[in-house]
């Protein structure tokens, strides 16, 4: 038989490679609309979710960026005590709000959610106050340091900028424990979205700071606050209607549709003990990042010789910080699936400590000024910042609030809430209003350091002095909080069993209704893990098969 003949008669090798391909585009196109097995959010709704989580960073980047206890006061040109003065008002007025709030939301049944509708009827309000915040009247800092005008201005407009941005926030940050209630799902979606919210803040940094030195050189540096407010605030409101394609999805069960009253929710939180810890951790933690407050005016004076250029290089080097979180973002779908969350904050806190402690133990003034400040600042502040506490708390809350519901026939996030965000906030500025008492004292004034190009040795001196002090206070702090998280409660173990007996509680109730699709099972922990099946076009043939019965474990009350 001849060569011609013998290739005639031979099939086709197999292209493993273009099957794989294909398999794989076939999985995309499956898990745009149907989730993997077990679990409830499909990759346009996750992308939506990503979308939006952008849009609301990028507007409450507006005021955590430029509306703090210190910016205020460089801002506006008023004294270092106003600031955090109109943080602490704020934080005490939402006190007394946030109990109302939730008792809203928990009584607020709708098609569209519990929660949807408060963020999108928050969004365009707060858009506007951090418009007008950033928007100060022209020459308002030449009124002179203690101008009353410029004073009553920045509380009148400052204050409820800085509530809305509280409850729009952290009502937001409630969305990963109802979008699903799959533990892991909500670690797997929300770590990436982490990546997302983290990536506004550092982008502004950047271009802030460079409009910042821009308009500083023409004597105008209001002009930048007022474009970023204006820009940031227009296209976060833009990315937050994202949202509209979110679904929420809690385990329903009868007590939890009732009506609670404000009384009766604060007194079942009380009976909540991970809660309870973890609040004390948080509180105990709360100014830990005191030194962060004033990083911007640390790279002005010790990251070059020139303050203006100082601003320049820490607006540059803020790429690197702000990256600091982004490894433990990518890590976190990994690192819960080995270790407890309170595991992971405890390292993370250690780390926070140990890097704070090292810079202090050196002192900020025994650092050269110019590179060297600007290479070891920035190291040390980097391993200081190595965590993702932002994106872990929101899902360490909604395991809380699962516990409460099993608990309490009731998940209470609105009182929640209330304690995790508004109670440790009003402590943070507490907090950070005894700083600005020692600020005064020390003579340390931000206003000293706002447009001027030398600063003297006088100056220099009461600003390195406060840094080192600082330091000290952001690494006890982190330590505190590291050693009080070693008694919470609530690990994984724990909450699937949770979730089980609160699934099997609203069967018992011909209440449960969640959308459990079956898809792709094999792959969706393949692209979670990193890698994909060694034979994707298997997948495809099993991938609209009926989700198995759910899994019957040990459902014996949980006791703390």
């Amino acid at each position: 038989m001849d060569n011609e003949s013998k290739s005639a008669g031979t099939a086709p090798k197999p292209n493993k490679f273009k099957d794989k391909f294909n398999g794989i585009i076939d999985w995309i196109k499956k898990f745009w609309k149907e989730p993997p097995k077990g679990r409830y959010l499909n990759l346009k709704e996750i992308l939506c979710f990503g979308g939006s989580a952008f849009g609301v960073s990028t507007l409450v980047t507006v005021v955590s960026g430029l509306i703090t206890a210190t910016q205020i006061s460089e801002l506006f040109g008023i004294d270092v005590i106003h600031g955090p003065y109109i943080c602490l008002v704020a934080s005490l007025l939402g006190l007394i709000i946030q109990p109302l709030f939730g008792k809203l939301l928990q009584n607020t049944q709708t098609k569209y959610g519990k929660y949807k509708p408060f963020i999108m009827l928050m969004a365009p309000v707060f858009a506007a106050f951090a418009i007008a915040a950033t928007w100060s009247p022209d020459n308002i800092r030449e009124l002179g340091f203690n101008a009353t005008p410029k004073i009553i201005y920045a509380y009148c407009i400052c204050t409820p900028t800085l509530i809305l941005w509280n409850l729009f926030q952290n009502t937001f940050y409630m969305m990963p424990g109802v979008v699903t209630p799959n533990q892991q799902e909500r670690t797997d979606i929300w770590s990436p979205i982490g990546l997302v919210i983290g990536f506004s803040p550092t982008i502004m940094n950047v271009i802030g700071n460079a409009l910042r030195g821009y308009f500083n050189d023409l004597g105008m540096e209001y002009m930048a606050f007022r474009y970023i407010g204006f820009i940031y605030s227009v296209v976060g409101l833009v990315f937050v209607l994202l949202l509209f394609k979110v679904r929420e999805r809690i385990i329903a069960t009868n007590e939890n549709k009732e009506k609670t009253g404000l009384f009766e929710g604060l007194g079942m939180i009380l009976k909540n003990k991970p809660l309870l810890i973890f609040t004390l951790a948080l509180v105990l933690g709360c100014v830990r990042t005191t030194i962060e407050v004033d990083a911007a005016i640390l790279g002005k004076l010790r990251y070059a010789t020139e303050i203006d250029k100082g601003q320049i290089i820490f607006g540059s080097l803020t790429l690197i910080t702000g990256f600091a979180v982004t490894p433990n973002m990518i890590l976190l779908p990994f690192m819960t699936r080995k270790f407890n969350n309170k595991t992971i904050l405890i390292f993370w806190m250690s780390l926070n400590a140990i890097g704070y402690a090292i810079l202090g133990i050196i002192g900020v003034e025994n650092i050269a000024q110019g590179t060297t400040s600007a290479v070891l600042l920035t190291l040390f502040r980097f391993i200081a910042l190595f965590n993702a506490i932002a994106s872990l708390q929101p899902l360490m809350l909604s395991e809380i609030s699962d516990y409460q519901q099993l608990k309490t026939g009731k998940r209470l996030e609105g009182f929640i809430q209330m304690f995790a965000y508004t109670l440790v906030l009003v402590f943070t500025n507490v907090g950070y209003v005894v700083i600005a008492y020692v600020k005064q004292g020390m003579g340390y004034q931000p206003n000293n350091y706002f447009n001027v190009k030398t600063v003297s040795d006088e100056l220099m001196k009461i600003a390195t002095d406060y840094f080192d002090l600082a330091l000290w206070i952001s690494a006890i702090s982190a330590a505190l909080m590291a050693i009080a998280m070693i008694f919470y409660p609530l690990g994984k173990k724990e909450h699937a069993k949770i979730v089980e007996q609160l699934k099997e509680r609203s069967r018992e109730e011909g209440l449960f209704d969640l959308e459990e699709n079956s898809a792709i099972a094999p792959a969706a922990e393949a692209a979670v893990d990193g890698s994909l099946p060694s034979d994707v076009s298997e997948v495809n043939e099993e991938i609209f098969k009926e989700e198995a019965t759910p899994n019957e474990e040990n459902t014996d009350d949980l006791k703390f």
